[in-house]
């Protein structure tokens, strides 16, 4: 079910237990082919599909479209929070659901910029606020809470994994909003200096570095969105789904957290 499509008194009545799903997104450059709504056009989509699934089961929220994006702003068009100001609000937000007597929280993450600050907000919360010890909070990623999903040679990809802007968001907008991809728009003069870390797979997933983007791509895209298909995206689309119910599925029967140390 909706958050806000519900009555107060229709809130009131629902069971604390049930996992509420946080959307997060971004407005952010995404190269000159996608608009800047590009992943929270995403998440909305594939959270539409996951209440569509599970209406009695969970409660979402409306995407939260801004996101901590500031290496994106020397792009034009970017609005972001900087990652104190987000990690400020998800903890504000997660008090109001608190205060509200909902103790099984997943915040569903469309943008890897907001990884970090979420991550610092939830454990920060945790050291100060009894009720979030005592809830069941969790941080997932899409794009890695799907990663085997999402496997190249299943959806006819030519290229190994999602990036930005890429062959895989590509083909998702074409999936989800093709009259907002523009293929003409990708310039035959990108350039692209491959990030280290990510280049060499003993590294991919163990090191993470840190610049804005402009040091990586010229035009804002990585990869080769011009390999992408509507096909291609609708089929990611279908796999992530799956992949996303079950774990949605797993975490509302995760155990209620009690406190163990008696130090009486």
């Amino acid at each position: 079910m909706k958050w806000y499509e519900l009555t107060s008194p229709e809130i009131g009545k629902l069971n604390r237990d049930m996992p509420v799903v946080i959307p997060l997104g971004s407005c952010e450059q995404h190269g000159r082919h996608l608009p800047l709504f590009v992943d929270t056009i995403q998440i909305e989509e594939i959270v539409g599909r996951l209440e569509a699934r599970m209406t009695e089961r969970i409660i979402v929220l409306p995407v939260l479209w801004l996101g901590a994006s500031h290496h994106h702003m020397d792009f034009p068009g970017t609005l972001s929070l900087p990652p104190s100001a987000y990690a400020a609000m998800i903890q504000d937000l997660t008090r109001c659901l608190l205060h509200h007597g909902f103790r099984r929280l997943l915040f569903l993450n469309g943008h890897g910029g907001n990884i970090v600050p979420v991550s610092q907000a939830l454990t920060d919360l945790i050291a100060t606020d009894d009720r979030a010890d005592a809830a069941t909070l969790a941080l997932a990623s899409w794009f890695v809470l799907a990663a085997e999903a999402m496997n190249a040679e299943n959806h006819g990809m030519t290229t190994p994994c999602l990036t930005h802007a890429c062959e895989y968001e590509t083909s998702l907008m074409l999936a989800i909003r093709e009259d907002l991809v523009k293929l003409a728009e990708i310039s035959p003069e990108h350039q692209e200096v491959p990030r280290p870390w990510v280049a060499n797979p003993h590294w991919l997933r163990k090191v993470e570095g840190f610049h804005r983007f402009h040091r990586w791509t010229s035009t804002g895209h990585m990869g080769n969105p011009a390999a992408a298909t509507a096909e291609k995206g609708r089929s990611l689309l279908d796999a992530m789904t799956e992949e996303i119910i079950l774990f949605v599925d797993e975490f509302a029967k995760w155990p209620t957290m009690k406190k163990l140390t008696n130090l009486s």
